[in-house]
Formats: structure tokens, sequence, C-alpha cells
């Protein structure tokens, strides 16, 4: 775009994200946490993209619930576009305003739709079609947020997400005996009894990375660790682990999001580990059945066993998902690629 005196103007683009990001983008830049949850927000600059974090203040219940009509007031005179998993209110405070356009991520919004009220629909549904786009992170999440809300369809965009591949990189794994099970994952549609009961039957060594809350009211083998762990913890894992496991609930589980696992899922891949995953519309967008990972069905040990079984007993099918998940990763999974997919949308949306 062209000012009136010919210069190039360079869109100015805030992304608001739920939880704070000046830290964790910090922390990126030393090379001591992925850039993945930044959204493409750090590789803008190089599409010639003025993106900068701003982040909510913090405070009590009240501010909380009025933040994103105070976000969008704040941002009014300072930046173009705002780029936002935020869908509540943000987008129509700012159409009340005329500025800045929204363009809001969809992180969960086809759960939030399928629990809300009547009332919180209609809210909803208003507030998205007050933004300038909607951008969905898989096929499947697109065509059921359309039949939710009735949006046009061209407003609602594809996606995909993208990982760190630089700081999940692969690493050679040295042969065990006894070899390790990862399962990774703190959302709610997590689904630990299931791994429990799976590897119980397997009698191996497991490790699972989550949250306390993940795991009331399941009972562990005797031989599987829990713990939360940081995001350099969390890559020798990966690099220790011989296969990775995300197991989920089914699709219509009403907690969590229905793009449930994508992080895991490509952190592991850009490891060039072995995946077993249970199975979700989304995660179709991103592998393919026994050549990227083994998916099966949600909430069945069974299944899962087995599908453990194969990839700790035939190393080369191991082998082979891994190297092929990783190419993938490489060819089109980074968060550069997400950044050059959504640039520009944010360009167009400024006009």
């Amino acid at each position: 775009m062209a000012t009136p005196e010919g210069r190039t103007h360079r869109p100015r683009v805030a992304f608001v994200y739920p939880n704070p990001r000046r830290e964790l983008a910090a922390e990126v830049a030393a090379g001591r946490a992925p850039d993945t949850t930044l959204l493409g927000q750090n590789h803008l600059a190089e599409l010639g993209i003025d993106a900068s974090i701003e982040d909510s203040e913090p405070g009590g219940r009240l501010r909380w619930n009025l933040r994103e009509p105070a976000i969008a007031w704040r941002l009014a005179s300072r930046a173009d576009v705002v780029f936002t998993p935020l869908a509540a209110l943000l987008p129509l405070a700012a159409r009340a305003r005329s500025r800045p356009k929204v363009v809001v991520v969809n992180y969960g919004l086809c759960t939030t739709w399928a629990r809300s009220s009547a009332s919180r629909r209609r809210l909803l549904r208003a507030s998205l079609g007050s933004a300038a786009r909607v951008v969905c992170l898989g096929r499947s999440q697109r065509e059921q947020l359309l039949a939710q809300t009735c949006l046009p369809p061209e407003h609602v965009l594809t996606v995909r997400l993208g990982v760190d591949e630089r700081f999940f990189s692969p690493q050679p794994q040295a042969p065990s005996a006894d070899p390790l099970v990862l399962a990774v994952g703190k959302d709610l549609a997590r689904d630990y009894a299931t791994f429990a009961e799976a590897v119980r039957q397997l009698g191996v060594k497991a490790e699972i990375a989550c949250l306390p809350r993940n795991l009331d009211g399941v009972r562990l083998p005797t031989r599987v660790r829990t713990r939360f762990v940081g995001p350099l913890e969390l890559r020798e894992l990966y690099r220790e682990a011989a296969c990775v496991v995300l197991p989920q609930r089914r699709p219509d589980y009403p907690y969590g999001t229905e793009d449930e696992g994508l992080n895991a899922l490509l952190e592991a891949m850009a490891s060039a580990r072995a995946v077993v995953a249970s199975d979700r519309p989304v995660l179709h967008d991103y592998v393919e059945h026994g050549m990227h990972a083994l998916l099966v069905p949600p909430e069945d040990p069974d299944a899962l066993r087995d599908a453990i079984r194969r990839v700790l007993e035939e190393r080369e099918l191991a082998a082979s998902l891994g190297t092929l998940a990783r190419a993938q990763v490489d060819e089109s999974l980074t968060t550069r690629h997400f950044a050059a997919s959504i640039a520009p949308i944010l360009r167009a949306v400024q006009l």
C-alpha cells in the first residue's frame, strides 16, 4: 500500500494473545524456548509487516471481562490490524471505532459455541461477523464453524499451524532395551486414563508431561512418571522418547478445543519421533495415517496399546514415521510458513 507521498506503508499489526507473551519472546530470542505460540509474529518483519506484541494488563475478574474493549480502544491509533484469538468482544469494539481491523485466529471457537447458551452464541456470531477475517487451523474446523455460525464462506479462511523446527530439531536416538513412551499435553481434552490403561497392558516405561489437573481420577501404572516441564526439558524428553502419544477424547467432547493436540503433534514431528494419536478431524490436515503418524480411535485403550506396540517393535516403521514427519514440517509446517500464509491476509484487511 502506498501513502499519498508515494512511500510504501508497512502494515502495523498488534498480536494480542490470551496470556502475556513478551517474556516468552525474550526467551525465544535467547534460544531457551520455541516460537510456536507466537503465531508467526517474530517472522513478519522480514515480510514487510511491523508486528508487535500487545500484552493485556493483569487485574481482577472485572478487568479480565473488560479487557477486550479496552484493547480495541488502546490500539485504535497504534495498529492497523489486530491478530488475536480473543473473539468475545474485541472485534465488536474495534468495529465501533472503525479501527483497527481484527483478524481472529480460531482457538477452540467451535467447542465454545457448542457449549454456549443461545444469547452467548448471538454475541459470538455478531463479534465474529465484525472481524475482518477468521482464520481456522484446519479444514474440518472451518467447515464446523461455518455450519455453526452461517458466516459468509469468504470470511473464514484456513491456515495450518506451524512449529519452531529449529528449536525442536531431530537428534539420533540410542537403542534401548527399555524404551520410553512419552505423552504430552495439558489441554482439557487429553485422555490420560486411556493412555494409562494402554501402557499398563504393555508394561513399558512411560512419562506424562502435563498439569496435575489432567490426572484427576486417573490411576497410573507403577512405571509411569508424571511432571510438568519447561521447554528445554520437554525438548530433551522428545529426543529420549521412542514413541510420542497424543491420547485425546472423542471429537465431540465438550471441553478443551477442537484443534486439540496440534502443538504437541508438531513438536514431536519436528523432533522426528514416531507419533501415535487419537484420531480427530483436524489432524488430517497435518498427517496421513501410516505415513506421518499412526491414528487410532479415541478412548480405545486396546487400539492405543496395539499402535504403541507396533512402534516399539517395528523400528523401521518408527524411523520412517519420524523421518517423513520431519520432512512434512520442513516442507510446510514451520512458524515461518504460518507467517507467510497470514501476511497477505493482514495486508488485505488493512486496506
